[in-house]
C-alpha cells in the first residue's frame, strides 16, 4: 500500500496509525457518573430530589420560561432519561442562559453502574455527551443501584 513511499515515512505512518489507535481504544469518556439507591424505574422526581439532596440544591426553582430541576451554586441541571435527551438539552441550554450557572444535563441510565452500559445505551451516552460539549453543557449519568422494570399500565384490549 505505502511501497512508492519511503521507508521511513511508512515506518513513521505506521507508528502514527498505532499510536491513534491505542488513544481510541483506551478513550475513556468525560461525564460524570453517579449512582443512587434509586431503582431504574423510579420517577424522575425521585433522581431530581436525591440529586439536589447530595449536591445541597433547591428544586424545581421557576425561572422565565421553565422550572431548573436543580438549581446549586455552580449548575443549572435538568434531569431526564435518555429518550428525553433532546428536550433536557434545550432546557439545560436555556436555564443556563437564564441562571448564569453551568448548564447541566443530567441522564438517568437504565443499566446499573458505568461498566453494564453495553452498545446501543453507551453509543447513545456517548453521542449525547459529544452534542452537550459542542453546546458547552456538562453531562452527568445517573446509575441505579436496583435497577428494576419501569411501572408501565398493562394495555387493555377493547374487543
Amino acid at each position: 500500500m505505502y511501497s512508492d513511499r519511503p521507508r521511513s515515512v511508512r515506518a513513521f505512518s505506521r507508528l502514527v496509525l498505532g499510536a491513534v489507535f491505542a488513544w481510541s481504544a483506551s478513550a475513556a469518556w468525560a461525564w460524570e457518573s453517579l449512582t443512587f439507591d434509586l431503582p431504574s424505574g423510579g420517577k424522575e422526581s425521585l433522581w431530581r430530589d436525591e440529586l439536589a439532596r447530595q449536591w445541597q440544591g433547591a428544586t424545581e426553582k421557576r425561572v422565565e420560561g421553565g422550572r431548573i430541576d436543580v438549581l446549586t451554586d455552580q449548575y443549572a441541571i435538568e434531569v431526564d432519561f435518555p429518550h428525553k435527551w433532546h428536550e433536557g438539552l434545550g432546557q439545560a441550554l436555556h436555564y443556563s442562559n437564564v441562571s448564569g450557572k453551568q448548564g447541566m444535563l443530567a441522564i438517568i441510565a437504565y443499566a446499573q453502574g458505568e461498566a453494564n452500559l453495553h452498545g446501543k445505551s453507551r453509543q447513545k451516552l456517548e453521542m449525547i455527551e459529544r452534542i452537550c460539549l459542542t453546546n458547552a453543557i456538562k453531562m452527568v449519568v445517573l446509575f441505579p443501584n436496583r435497577p428494576e422494570e419501569f411501572n408501565r399500565r398493562p394495555v387493555s384490549k377493547n374487543n
